[in-house]
């Protein structure tokens, strides 16, 4: 097997791959009308939308976004963002990552002549008739060559599509606003409300009534009537006592 070849270093002429991530919070009065607009935005500036969710807070929605424009149109891409609502958070990172994928290529370019040599050296060793564990051992190099290289060419589509197309995260939230408050207020739900109070106030007084009925007023009534005959006893037994004397 050939010795890999040692990776060169960027030079002046390569191409600089930065990947760039700016984060967003806005706040508009119509999100929905304001996350459409964000939409048709990606696409004008020829990015797309890789990601959006939408939920439901307080009757509103929020919404939040991932938008991926070209690098280059990047900075009036924000500029037109900020136009559509406004702006509670922003940041942005950026990463250099040309010295990785100008080592990746390297790599790459080393085992691609590699695997070129490794296939002439099993194309001659076949012709010559060699011994199948030879042959196999061969071809097992070469596929892990070819493994290697792939997983190099996936990392490189990777980094370039990172660096082609920024990534703008967006978290779109409703603003607040005294209009809110006010639609909130519905007389009609204030009507059932009381409805429903009342409704509880009087069958709290009927339970009560029913109360006093079956458990306070019967053994009032008994012991009433106990005091009662005990006092007509007692005034006949008075009048008794008077008509002897």
């Amino acid at each position: 097997m050939l010795p890999a070849a040692s990776p060169q270093a960027p030079t002046e002429s390569v191409q600089r791959r930065l990947v760039r991530t700016v984060d967003l919070d806005l706040r508009a009065t119509d999100t929905t009308a304001t996350s459409e607009s964000l939409q048709k935005l990606a696409t004008e500036f020829g990015g797309h939308i890789s990601s959006l969710t939408s939920e439901r807070r307080s009757g509103m929605l929020v919404y939040s976004m991932t938008l991926r424009i070209p690098e280059a149109r990047l900075e009036e891409a924000i500029t037109r963002i900020k136009s559509l609502a406004d702006v509670d958070r922003e940041t942005m990172t950026q990463e250099d990552v040309t010295e990785k994928y100008v080592d990746l290529a390297a790599r790459m370019k080393t085992l691609e002549a590699t695997e070129s040599e490794l296939r002439n050296l099993l194309s001659e060793s076949r012709q010559r008739q060699q011994k199948a564990d030879e042959i196999m051992a061969i071809y097992k190099q070469l596929t892990e060559i070819r493994s290697s290289i792939e997983q190099i060419r996936g990392q490189l589509n990777v980094i370039a599509n990172l660096s082609a197309l920024a990534t703008i995260r967006i978290n779109l939230l409703p603003k607040e606003s005294p209009a809110v408050a006010i639609s909130s207020w519905r007389p009609s739900e204030t009507v059932r409300r009381s409805f429903q109070s009342l409704v509880s106030v009087l069958t709290g007084l009927v339970d009560f009534a029913i109360i006093l009925c079956i458990v306070v007023l019967p053994p009032t009534l008994i012991l009433a009537l106990i005091g009662w005959l005990a006092l007509k006893g007692w005034n006949a037994a008075r009048a008794r006592t008077r008509a002897r004397a």
